[in-house]
């Protein structure tokens, strides 16, 4: 039976102590640095003070019966007694051969490391493989968010079922999480407690010849929710005309702001004195954050992708592209990407002149909210009534839905999108109410024979089916039936000068 005490240890007797005796034992008596009066017997020889630790020693037999002193970490006797029944509950599956020695030996080894040493020299592994830092920064928050909130300070206080609730909490109370952050939360404990079982993934290679810090992952199996059946901030694809107007939005909307006046009975009328530098500064505000949108959806580049692209990446031959590097792309393969005649013109005079290891575009940290802005002045509903959003990542989403009213094949569609999955392309990336699915019944040849009389002599093919009513600027825009002549057949966009969009020619790239 094993036991648990206060290690002794003796000190010098502390500057400025007196000498005091009490029931025959001699005590130093001194004044701490707080103002407290402290007092502690002295040794045998007088000349040190005795002391004890502040945690308590456990005493006890290991599996192979040798005596062990292990600290507890506790300065509560309970809580160590508990430390104690555990250390020889460990000892008693050694002797039944249920675990090895050197298992049981691994939580000794740990035991006392707080949880947070572990969490950051899991982040760095993360770094060491070269995950993305956007993705190593969401971990390490997630991490040390749920670790605070569970009461997690050491490996032996993780538990599934107390995260489990905690994430209930954050579903059902005030912060409404949406399924897909709650399964992100569940997912970076799943990895973690691998990491901490010495799991270790080498390419798409898994091994188990990691440091073993614990022996189970207790957060192995721990159930997700079903995100299908939880669309928050669900994507919706946009229509030629409402993807025109925000880029009209966007260009125009600086200078707007800042000749607009806030107070006083003009209230609302742009009439602020603005200067030319200004104006032209304002001016080429609007035309970046402009051709941001345009190049998000005309490559399906993501937030951080447009904000890591410097002007070397782009290149204006004959067939012009924008490289992604390994090192900026979400897969980490990085990727050769066309570009679309026009925007390649446009990029093309947008960095001309500018060091080629600059920036491509200035993305402000704030972009999300300077686009529910332009929204608004184009007159763009952000949700509508199936709880669709409109948001920075939508343009990629509206990306892969004009590759398929492009009549884009869809392994062809997979490969601009940079999907590993072709479901992840056709069912999240496409939007199918923009789809001109009544064109495609029309186009069906099966019975033209044989029931002439029953086909109408023309029919106006429209987006029906394809857009609810609820969506502004619903109206038909006419699918084009040419081949386009780029290479991945993107569809909308005119051509698009400094004075707001050209109509469209028989030269115009579509």
């Amino acid at each position: 039976m094993g036991t648990i005490y206060r290690k002794q240890y003796t000190e010098p007797i502390p500057a400025d102590s007196k000498i005091v005796i009490r029931k025959g034992k001699r005590l130093a008596q001194w004044t701490n640095r707080s103002g407290k009066v402290k007092t502690a017997e002295l040794n045998e020889a007088g000349d040190r003070i005795r002391c004890e630790t502040g945690t308590y020693i456990a005493k006890f037999r290991d599996g192979d019966g040798v005596v062990c002193e292990v600290s507890t970490g506790c300065r509560d006797k309970q809580a160590a007694m508990s430390i104690l029944n555990d250390l020889e509950t460990m000892a008693e599956r050694v002797k039944a051969n249920i675990i090895t020695s050197a298992e049981a030996k691994i939580g000794e080894l740990f035991a006392d490391m707080p949880l947070s040493v572990h969490i950051g020299e899991y982040i760095r592994h993360l770094k060491e493989r070269r995950v993305h830092p956007h993705r190593v920064k969401n971990t390490d928050k997630r991490l040390k968010e749920s670790a605070t909130d569970c009461g997690f300070r050491y490996m032996r206080d993780m538990n599934a079922d107390r995260l489990q609730r905690w994430l209930g909490e954050q579903v059902s109370g005030e912060r409404k999480m949406s399924a897909s952050v709650h399964n992100g939360f569940v997912q970076v404990w799943i990895s973690f407690g691998n990491w901490l079982t010495g799991k270790r993934i080498h390419g798409k290679r898994t091994t188990m010849k990691g440091e073993v810090r614990f022996l189970n992952n207790p957060f192995e199996g721990m159930g997700k929710l079903d995100e299908k059946a939880d669309p928050k901030r669900k994507a919706r694809a946009m229509t030629d005309d409402e993807l025109e107007r925000l880029l009209g939005a966007a260009r125009q909307r600086p200078l707007d702001d800042a000749l607009t006046i806030r107070k006083g009975p003009k209230k609302g009328e742009k009439l602020a004195k603005v200067s030319d530098d200004r104006k032209s500064e304002l001016l080429r505000l609007g035309e970046e954050r402009a051709l941001i949108y345009k190049t998000a959806v005309l490559t399906g580049l993501r937030l951080n992708e447009l904000r890591t692209l410097i002007n070397s990446d782009l290149s204006f031959g004959d067939v012009p592209f924008v490289r992604l590097r390994s090192t900026n792309e979400k897969n980490r393969k990085g990727s050769t990407l066309p570009l679309r005649s026009d925007l390649a013109v446009e990029l093309k005079e947008w960095t001309n002149g500018k060091d080629r290891g600059a920036p491509v575009f200035v993305v402000p940290a704030g972009l999300l909210r300077i686009m529910n802005r332009d929204l608004i002045v184009a007159k763009i509903p952000k949700h509508d009534v199936d709880g669709c959003v409109v948001h920075v990542h939508a343009l990629r989403h509206s990306f892969g839905t004009h590759l398929s009213l492009g009549g884009v094949l869809p392994r062809t569609a997979q490969a601009a999108m940079r999907h590993s999955n072709i479901s992840l392309t056709m069912n999240t990336y496409t939007d199918s109410r923009l789809l001109d699915i009544a064109s495609a019944v029309e186009s069906i040849q099966l019975f033209r024979t044989l029931a002439p009389n029953l086909a109408p002599d023309s029919v106006d093919y429209g987006q029906i089916e394809s857009i609810p009513d609820h969506f502004e600027g619903s109206k038909a825009s006419g699918v084009e039936t040419k081949k386009p002549r780029n290479p991945l057949r993107i569809t909308g966009f005119s051509l698009i000068g400094p004075a707001g969009f050209e109509p469209t020619t028989s030269t115009t790239p579509r």
